[in-house]
């Protein structure tokens, strides 16, 4: 049963196309790898799909969650979706959480919003959400601010945030660029976990191979702003049809990284 529905999705700035005519589809609990250069349009699509794209966009096609297009709903709308049915976690922590206001209270916000809870109740759920996610001493942690954080800390508190209403798709945008390789493990690990308690669908969006086999089953590769391959990721990675794919998959090869340190027991 497709869940989400992308078709021809196109978003531009200025008259100048930076995502062409974009489709694919995520069934209920699939996950879906995107990939791609900086640049290739990504997080734009991310972006169109939570409804956060800047105002100077231009944006064509259309985007169905479970049958709504979101593309046609207005801010308000689109809020009761936002943050409950399809939540996000952001590539760079720091700057999507608000520097003035303890993680616990930002961790409770979505709680507030969706499903009516008190401020207590929500600094009590809070408290759980962040032991779910792996942070130690969380009575401890929903009191503090985000600068106060380590980066895998921030991240977890984010993907706190991003689950705290059980969303039925969860978007995370390159969660472990600025962080070290164990830690980076760890929270895809966290990730991986949750998604799969949780039953939610998932987009995880990387430009790096290895770390998209462990998080997806289908992976859709982006070139210029373009869809240039899509497919399991055992066909992409033994038989990759498009030349940029080819060059993906070389790199993967070539990498310092050990490609199985990433790839055992992903997301089975």
């Amino acid at each position: 049963m497709k869940f989400l529905e992308v078709e021809n999705l196109t978003i531009s700035f200025n008259n100048k196309v930076v995502v062409n005519k974009v489709s694919f589809n995520v069934a209920a609990g699939e996950r879906l790898g995107v990939i791609g250069e900086s640049g290739s349009g990504k997080t734009l699509i991310a972006l169109a799909i939570i409804g956060l794209l800047p105002e100077a966009a231009t944006v064509t096609g259309s985007v169905r969650l479970a049958g709504e297009d979101l593309l046609a709903l207005n801010d308000q709308q689109m809020s009761a979706y936002r943050g409950n049915q399809v939540a996000m976690l952001f590539q760079e922590p720091l700057t999507a959480l608000n520097p003035i206001m303890r993680v616990g209270k930002q961790i409770a916000q979505p709680l507030r919003n969706h499903n009516n809870f008190s401020i207590e109740a929500g600094i009590a759920r809070a408290v759980e959400l962040c032991t779910a996610v792996g942070m130690p001493d969380p009575e401890h942690i929903v009191r503090a601010y985000p600068h106060q954080l380590s980066g895998g800390q921030r991240q977890r508190i984010g993907l706190a945030i991003a689950i705290a209403c059980g969303p039925k798709l969860l978007i995370v945008d390159e969660p472990t660029t600025a962080l070290d390789v164990t830690v980076q493990k760890e929270v895809l690990q966290t990730i991986n976990d949750l998604v799969r308690q949780q039953g939610s669908s998932l987009i995880f969006i990387s430009h790096d191979l290895p770390v998209v086999s462990t998080m997806a089953e289908d992976i859709a590769v982006l070139r210029n702003g373009e869809l240039v391959e899509h497919a399991n990721f055992s066909a992409l990675f033994n038989n990759p049809q498009h030349e940029y794919s080819k060059k993906l998959v070389d790199l993967a090869r070539a990498s310092e990284k050990d490609f199985s340190y990433f790839t055992k027991g992903s997301t089975s």
